[in-house]
């Protein structure tokens, strides 16, 4: 078997996942234009999930409101709960664990976010394909799922998305040997059909709907699994890389979306992740070191070697807040009492989780963001899941930001944008700075909450 195409790796993503979770309390959403907001006081709220209904009034994530209602008079909008004065995530994160547990049931998963995860289906793909004993794999088993790259010949009138999609199907299928159970591509073509189950399990026990990416790796399941939303499903076979990778931009690859692909494309003058594979392992490595010039070497072939952790609970809790602009936190007490208000929240999710998931968490770790993006780190040992104490330890780690002064009322964290008290249990607070975006728990800031050891023996 050649190398990189050993594994079945999926990625499953929820669609419009907070939009998704509104539209179960509130059914009457659903097939309507609908976006979700929080903290309404300015401009309506800014948006954090849309539905593809809205989408196709060009209202999108990171608008405000009343810009997103200028496109979509008809646009209806659910509203984040708040407690103790900012948005209160708890019913997405409980729909989130309906989902993991769901998807527990069929493998071993990684929590990629609040909304995603990976599995690795190689074994149980394998083990399905030793019961066919050489038989198809018929096409009715994969209702939803394209095959990237096919049909190879689409023709001058090649119909609508699901035309192409049965006739790339069954060019697919044709292609495959199917009493070869060691082959790559019907590893891959299993593990469709058991994603296509997964996904109908979700919807099942959830109501919620996802798509998913099916392929060797992570980075190609996570490419994957973009490219035919909502509610359907990629299959991205190796042999199908070059040519998909010839057109995809560096910064849409898993890992590249920064710091890294903005090197890449400027020292090489490269634009697709494909043009990598003009440069030799060592002109990469001279580049950009021994260790990454390898992995791009082998990322722009399609190959890499992440494992799937056996992940299903978050490593870390957090909460946080923003104050941008005007509504920066300008004395000692303001920034006192918002950690009291997010270790207030941290310490009921904190106490939940032990409840639950029979763990602890170790470290307190405090997190201010300063203009730029600039962000300073505070961490202490978190002996106890008591709001005040973790208020005063927060605030103690943080006082030398202040170029104010420790003596002073005022506060004035060196033009800081954000602050933020994370606990391997956590909580976040930011301060300062002119920022308008609005973002969502799982992609915002740092992790607050880490555990040493999961399960961990409590002591009492």
């Amino acid at each position: 078997m050649s190398r990189g195409r050993e594994r079945v790796v999926a990625l499953v993503d929820m669609d419009c996942f907070f939009m998704q979770v509104e539209q179960r309390l509130d059914p009457q959403l659903r097939g309507r234009p609908c976006a979700v907001v929080q903290y309404t006081e300015w401009q309506g709220g800014g948006i954090i999930a849309v539905s593809y209904e809205a989408r196709a009034f060009g209202v999108s994530r990171g608008m405000w409101a009343s810009e997103a209602r200028a496109l979509c008079p008809e646009l209806a909008l659910a509203r984040v709960p708040q407690a103790r004065g900012k948005a209160d995530l708890t019913r997405y994160r409980d729909a989130s664990a309906e989902v993991m547990q769901v998807l527990s049931r069929f493998a071993a998963i990684e929590r990629a976010s609040i909304d995603e995860a990976y599995l690795d289906l190689t074994g149980t793909a394998r083990d399905r394909l030793r019961a066919l004993q050489g038989g198809p794999v018929p096409a009715a088993l994969l209702p939803s799922t394209f095959v990237q790259g096919l049909p190879g010949d689409p023709g001058p009138e090649s119909g609508g998305k699901e035309e192409l999609r049965q006739r790339g199907l069954h060019e697919w299928l044709a292609s495959l040997s199917f009493d070869n159970p060691d082959c790559p591509d019907l590893q891959l073509t299993m593990g469709a059909v058991i994603v296509e189950e997964i996904r109908v399990a979700v919807e099942e026990a959830t109501g919620f709907r996802c798509s998913a990416g099916i392929s060797h790796n992570k980075t190609l399941a996570k490419l994957a699994c973009g490219l035919n939303k909502p509610n359907r499903q990629t299959l991205v076979s190796a042999r199908f890389v070059p040519q998909l990778f010839s057109q995809l931009p560096v910064s849409s690859i898993r890992n590249l979306g920064g710091k890294l692909g903005t090197a890449i494309t400027d020292i090489l003058g490269v634009e697709y992740i494909g043009q990598l594979t003009q440069f030799s392992e060592t002109e990469l490595q001279t580049h950009f070191g021994d260790k990454t010039g390898s992995w791009l070497y082998d990322l722009c072939r399609g190959i890499e070697e992440e494992p799937v952790k056996n992940r299903y609970l978050p490593q870390s809790i957090g909460c946080s807040k923003n104050f941008p602009g005007r509504t920066a936190l300008a004395t000692q007490k303001a920034v006192q009492h918002w950690l009291l208000q997010l270790a207030l929240e941290l310490e009921s999710r904190l106490n939940k989780d032990r409840s639950q998931n029979h763990r602890v968490a170790r470290q307190l770790m405090v997190v201010i963001r300063q203009q730029g993006d600039t962000r300073v780190s505070r961490f202490c040992a978190l002996s106890r899941y008591d709001a005040q104490k973790m208020c005063n330890d927060a605030f103690t780690l943080i006082q030398n930001c202040n170029a104010a002064g420790m003596q002073q009322a005022a506060w004035n964290c060196c033009s800081g944008k954000r602050l933020s008290a994370l606990p391997n249990a956590a909580c976040y607070v930011c301060s300062g700075g002119s920022s308008t975006n609005v973002l969502s728990e799982e992609t915002s800031l740092p992790p607050l909450a880490r555990y040493y050891s999961s399960p961990v023996c409590l002591h009492h």
